[in-house]
C-alpha cells in the first residue's frame, strides 16, 4: 500500500505540536495587556504586546497569526489611556512586525508541509530497500536492524531480506558502495533482482549471477550508476537442518550457539559489478550445520568497522563469545547495536545487523515472545 502524503501545513502524530503549546501566544496575549494596564510605564509594557505575535508564528498558522496580530494591533493602536504613550509612527512599526509575523508562520507552514511529505517519501524508500521483515519465516525467527551513517537519513546503500522459495528460505544482505540516492536506486534494484531470482535459481550462485548481470546491464544503459555492492546469500533447507552460504565480497557472517560464537570461514568470490570479466556463476558455496535454536548473525562491514577513542575495530566475536545469546532475534540485534554504540565514538558507514534462529519444532506452532 502506497504511504499516504499529509497535506500542506497537516503534521504527522508524534511531530504535531501539542495544543498547550497552540495556547501559549493567548495566554502571552493577555498577560502583556494586563501588565500593560497596570504598569507604570505603559510604553515598554505596551512593547511586549509586540512580541506575542512573533511567538505565535513559530506555533500557530497564518491565519491564527494575522488574527492575533490584528486583536494586538486594535489593543495598541485603540484610543485608550493605555496606549497614549504610541504616536502613527510607532503604530506602522507595530504593523510592520505583526506582518512579519504572519509571513514567518506562513514560510514555517510550507517547510513543515515539504519536510512532512520528505520524511514520507523517505519513509516509502526505506520500506522498499529494507522491507519490515516478518517475526516468523517457516521454521526461522528473524529481525533486522539498519542505522544510516548520515545524519538525518532513513536510508542509505544498505539492503536485506528473508523470503521463502521452492528451494528453501532465502536470504540476502547486502552494501552497495557509497551513500546517497544512487546508492538507494541500486539497493532497491538489487532486491527486486533477488526477489525474482530466488523462485527460479536452484542454486546460490546462479541468485549471485543474476544480481551482478542485472547490475552490469543497468550501468550499461545508464538506469543506475556504475556502482559495486557486496553480498551475502544464505538458503536454509529444513529437511537438513544446515544453511548453505555464499559470499560476494561480503563479511562472514557469526553462527551463534547457546554460549558459543563461531566465526564462519567463507572464501568470498569478488564482489558484484567490478567488471573484472563476464558475470560467472559462483561456486563458493559453504554448507554449515544450523539445528535448532541456533542463530545466525549477519551484517554490514560497516558494524565490524566502528572504532573507538583509539581507533581500534569493534570486537563483534569477542563481546558475543560466552555471553547467552537473548531470547529473540529482535533482542539479539538491538543488543548488538547497543553495544557497539557504547563502543565506537566513530561510525563512517552504515550499519545493517540480520539475527535468523531455527526455532525448535516445539516452538514452532507457539507465537514469539521478546
Amino acid at each position: 500500500m502506497a504511504a499516504q502524503v499529509p497535506r500542506a501545513g497537516e503534521l504527522r502524530p508524534g511531530t504535531a505540536i501539542p495544543r498547550w503549546v497552540r495556547l501559549l501566544p493567548l495566554v502571552a496575549l493577555g498577560i502583556a495587556v494586563v501588565t500593560q494596564i497596570f504598569s507604570d510605564d505603559q510604553f515598554h509594557a505596551g512593547i511586549a504586546v509586540t512580541v506575542v505575535p512573533l511567538l505565535a508564528a513559530f506555533v500557530l498558522g497564518p491565519a491564527w497569526t494575522a488574527g492575533i496580530s490584528l486583536l494586538a494591533l486594535l489593543l495598541i493602536a485603540a484610543p485608550l489611556p493605555i496606549t497614549e504613550g504610541f504616536d502613527i509612527v510607532d503604530d506602522l512599526v507595530v504593523a510592520i512586525i505583526f506582518t512579519t509575523a504572519v509571513s514567518i508562520s506562513w514560510i514555517r507552514q510550507r517547510f513543515e508541509a515539504g519536510l512532512v511529505t520528505m520524511l514520507s517519501v523517505s519513509e516509502a524508500a526505506q520500506r522498499a530497500v529494507l522491507p519490515e521483515l516478518p517475526e516468523r519465516v517457516d521454521d526461522l525467527a528473524c529481525a533486522g536492524l539498519y542505522h544510516s551513517a548520515q545524519r538525518g537519513a532513513t536510508i542509505g546503500g544498505d539492503l536485506f531480506d528473508v523470503r521463502p522459495s521452492p528451494f528453501g528460505v532465502r536470504m540476502i544482505l547486502g552494501d552497495v558502495q557509497g551513500h546517497g540516492l544512487d546508492a538507494v536506486g541500486t539497493a532497491s534494484m538489487l532486491l527486486s533482482v533477488f526477489h525474482e531470482a530466488i523462485l527460479d535459481e536452484a542454486e546460490l550462485g546462479g541468485v549471485a549471477w543474476r544480481l551482478e548481470r542485472r547490475m552490469l546491464e543497468d550501468a550499461a544503459h545508464g538506469y543506475v550508476p556504475e556502482l559495486f555492492a557486496s553480498v551475502l546469500l544464505a538458503e536454509f533447507v529444513d529437511e537438513s537442518d544446515e544453511v548453505r552460504l555464499l559470499s560476494c565480497g561480503h563479511p562472514s557472517p557469526l553462527l551463534l550457539r547457546g554460549e558459543r560464537v563461531e566465526e564462519i570461514d567463507l572464501k568470498p568470490a569478488p564482489v558484484l559489478g567490478l567488471r573484472l570479466a563476464t558475470p560467472v556463476r559462483p561456486l563458493g558455496t559453504a554448507s554449515v550445520a544450523f539445528g535448532e535454536e541456533d542463530t545466525l548473525l549477519a551484517f554490514s562491514d560497516g558494524l565490524v568497522e566502528a572504532r573507538d577513542e583509539e581507533g581500534h575495530y569493534y570486537p563483534l566475536a569477542h563481546h558475543l563469545d560466552g555471553l547467552v545469546v537473548p531470547a529473540s532475534p529482535r533482542r539479539l540485534v538491538e543488543f548488538v547495536w547497543d553495544d557497539a554504540a557504547r563502543f565506537a565514538t566513530r561510525m563512517d558507514d552504515d550499519v545493517s545487523i540480520l539475527a535468523i534462529t531455527r526455532v525448535a519444532r516445539s516452538a514452532r506452532r507457539r507465537p514469539l515472545t521478546e
